[in-house]
Order: structure tokens, then C-alpha cells, then sequence
């Protein structure tokens, strides 16, 4: 009974181990360069600078050599030992011009205005203004096939429907939605059209004709038992959470906003003390990593974190998106909106009655597998070790 007992111990101490290094897989830290010295004033000089070719968490398009951030530790009268002064950190961004994923020119996909806001993707809702911002959700040149009745998950609440296709299959409904709720409808003729949708809304932070979604339809069958659309890029943009920046705002540790047209700037107003042995956030999500080291030595990096493999792009049957807050100042425009019956100039039919069958493995935005939990694999490893102990037990 005794080595039963110890075996059981070993196996329970072994599944912790598993669970947490599962846990702990979920969480990168993307750190940028070292920087040490005696004091501050001897790692600053005349003042330092970083951007996305030293700090990977920026962003960076590799193609076009682009990047938007900057974070700048400057030599201001107030830096001494480990504190750094008033206004000697300042975080800088300007909106550039990138290219669409899936880039046709020709179709109106050649590129966009885009601003990385502390190691993020925004939009700008007007091009040469950095005021007022959404998150970039989902910019993809993958191909998506959508049978009609089925929804395609675009991340973040947001989902599409192929309503109907026409008898020649050139013609698709397609229907936009947020959270299970209507915002807006295109039939997207493939045969004459450019074959691309732009959804714009208005009173998106008081901007009307804000392009919210581009999406281009590659392909439409029209077959006996199934109707399918076949989609080939797509770009979305989180309109429902966007933010407006005001010059009083405070993100962290750093709180004098500047806007000056197509460039942010936010620095500290206040003393920023590097604490040796700490995390020190910066601002949303970035922070400092002071060493423990001795008073006459300081050494640190800046890094942020982030969670990785939570983000997929499914196509499931019809269903509704999950729910998503909407942030203060923001007008959803699906409010007392109806969904619209079949247009009359879709010359469509709805195959004999079936049902889509789900998908056999869910799939991401590049269209790969998911992968499956890591926690499977834990319950397998247990199920195998209590095997062991099993036969430890019958044997003695």
C-alpha cells in the first residue's frame, strides 16, 4: 500500500508539472535591447531611441521596410541614479502607408494608412489624423470557401453569412454582422463586378464613410447540393471599440499627449523611478525590467507581453459571435436596423434541403489546423501514468 501511495504521489507531482509548463506556454514576453550603466545619466548620454528594428514588439513591414513607433529615454535636467526625470520618456508613432495582404491594385486593393499604438495595429478613421483610432482585426489574402447558411467568424464578435446564390452562380448575398446583430448587405456580382465590397459606416467617433471591411469574392458555384462563395481578402477593423484621443488622456505612466496631425506623442509629466528587481509598466502593456543588481549599477529593457494561440477565424454553421463591450463615446450603427428580405434582383435558389456539415477541424486565419489544447495532453499523460500504477499495484 505504501508504494501504491508513493507512485500515486509521483504521478500527481508529475501531472502539475505538465499543467504548468502548459500554462506557462501561453505567455511570451517580447523584450527589446539591454541597456546598462551606472545611473541613467550614463545610459542616456545626449538620449536614446529605439524602434521596431531594435524592438520586435513594434511594428515593422518587412517588405516595404515600414515602421511606425519610437520610444525615446531623453537627457532632461531631472534624470539622476535610477529615476529618470519629467518628459525624459517619450513614445512616438506616425501613421504610414502599408499594403493590403492581398494586394490588387487594380481592384482597389493597394494599400492604407496604418499606426502602431503601443505594439498594436490601428487604424486611423481619417488618414492623415492620429486621433482617432481602431484596432485592426483581420488583414488576409487567405481563401475562405462559405456555403450558403454558413457564418464565417472574422474574429473580435464580427462574422460574415453567405445568404443566397443565384442559379448561374455568379451573383452572392452576403450578409455583415456584429455580434449576431445585421449591420449591413451586398449582393456582389462576380461575373461584371470588380467582385470587392467596402462596407462604409457613418458616425464611427463622429467620422462618416468609414470603411469598416473590404472583401473580395474570388469565386461563386452554384452546384446541385451546395452553393459556395469563395472569398480571397479580407480586411476589418474593430469600428465598434474605436477611441478617440484627447490631449488630457493618460496611458500609464505616461500622460502629455501631443497630437500634431499624422504623429502621436505621449510622454511622462512625472518622475519615473526604475526600480531595481521590478516590472515598471510604461503604458498599456509595456514596461521596464529593472535587474537586481547593486546601487551603482542599473540595467534594464523594455518589453510587453502577450498571450499567444487565442485567436482563430472559423467557418461554422450559422451562429452568433461573442460578446464584445463597446467603449464610451462609441455609436454601434446596428441599432434599430432590420434585416432586409431576399432582394429581387437575386435570381437565387436555395438547394434541396441540407445541412452544412460542420467542419471537421476547426481552422485559423492562415487556414491552418488548430491545434489542439494542451491540456489533452496532459489527461493523456495521466491516463498512462495511472495505467503504471496500476500495474505496480497488481504486481506487489
Amino acid at each position: 500500500m505504501k508504494r501504491f501511495a508513493a507512485v500515486t504521489l509521483s504521478a500527481l507531482m508529475l501531472l502539475t508539472v505538465f499543467a504548468s509548463a502548459a500554462s506557462a506556454a501561453d505567455s511570451v514576453e517580447i523584450r527589446g535591447p539591454v541597456f546598462n550603466g551606472s545611473n541613467i545619466d550614463d545610459i542616456v548620454g545626449d538620449g536614446v531611441t529605439i524602434d521596431a528594428t531594435q524592438f520586435a514588439a513594434f511594428y515593422y513591414d518587412i517588405d516595404d521596410n515600414v515602421t511606425t513607433e519610437t520610444l525615446s529615454i531623453k537627457n532632461v535636467s531631472g534624470n539622476s541614479g535610477n529615476v529618470i526625470g519629467e518628459g525624459g520618456i517619450v513614445y512616438s508613432t506616425t501613421i504610414q502607408k502599408v499594403d493590403y495582404e492581398y494586394e490588387k491594385p487594380s481592384l482597389g486593393w493597394d494599400n492604407y494608412s496604418l499606426l502602431g499604438f503601443f505594439a498594436d495595429k490601428y487604424i486611423p478613421l481619417k488618414s492623415n489624423s492620429a486621433d482617432k483610432l481602431a484596432k485592426l482585426v483581420l488583414d488576409s489574402d487567405d481563401k475562405y470557401t462559405v456555403r450558403t447558411g454558413e457564418t464565417l467568424d472574422l474574429g473580435e464578435g464580427y462574422s460574415l453569412q453567405a445568404k443566397q446564390v443565384d442559379v448561374d452562380g455568379e451573383k452572392v448575398w452576403l450578409e455583415f454582422d456584429k455580434d449576431g446583430e445585421y449591420v449591413d448587405d451586398e449582393i456582389i456580382d462576380v461575373g461584371t463586378g470588380d467582385s470587392t465590397w467596402d462596407v462604409e459606416l457613418d458616425d464611427i467617433q463622429d467620422e462618416d464613410d468609414v470603411v469598416v471591411l473590404k472583401v473580395h469574392v474570388n469565386q461563386v458555384f452554384q452546384g446541385a447540393v451546395d452553393s459556395i462563395a469563395q472569398i480571397e481578402g479580407i480586411w476589418l477593423i474593430d469600428y465598434a471599440n474605436a477611441i478617440k484621443i484627447e490631449s488630457d488622456d493618460e496611458f500609464g505612466e505616461l500622460d502629455d499627449v501631443s497630437i500634431q496631425g499624422d504623429t502621436l506623442k505621449i510622454s511622462n509629466s512625472d518622475t519615473f523611478t526604475l526600480t531595481r528587481d521590478s516590472d515598471q509598466e510604461i503604458a498599456e502593456g509595456m514596461s521596464f525590467k529593472i535587474a537586481d543588481t547593486s546601487a551603482s549599477d542599473l540595467r534594464y529593457y523594455p518589453f510587453v507581453e502577450r498571450t499567444a494561440g487565442n485567436e482563430t477565424t472559423n467557418v461554422t454553421g450559422p451562429s452568433v459571435g461573442g460578446n464584445v463591450t463597446v467603449g464610451e463615446n462609441v455609436t454601434t450603427p446596428t441599432d434599430n436596423v432590420t434585416t432586409p428580405e431576399t432582394p429581387e434582383d437575386l435570381n437565387a435558389t436555395t438547394p434541396e434541403a441540407t445541412t452544412p456539415e460542420e467542419p471537421t477541424e476547426a481552422t485559423n486565419a492562415t487556414g491552418e489546423e488548430k491545434e489542439d489544447s494542451p491540456g489533452f495532453g496532459v489527461v493523456l499523460g495521466l491516463v498512462g501514468l495511472l495505467g503504471v500504477v496500476y500495474l505496480v499495484r497488481r504486481n506487489n
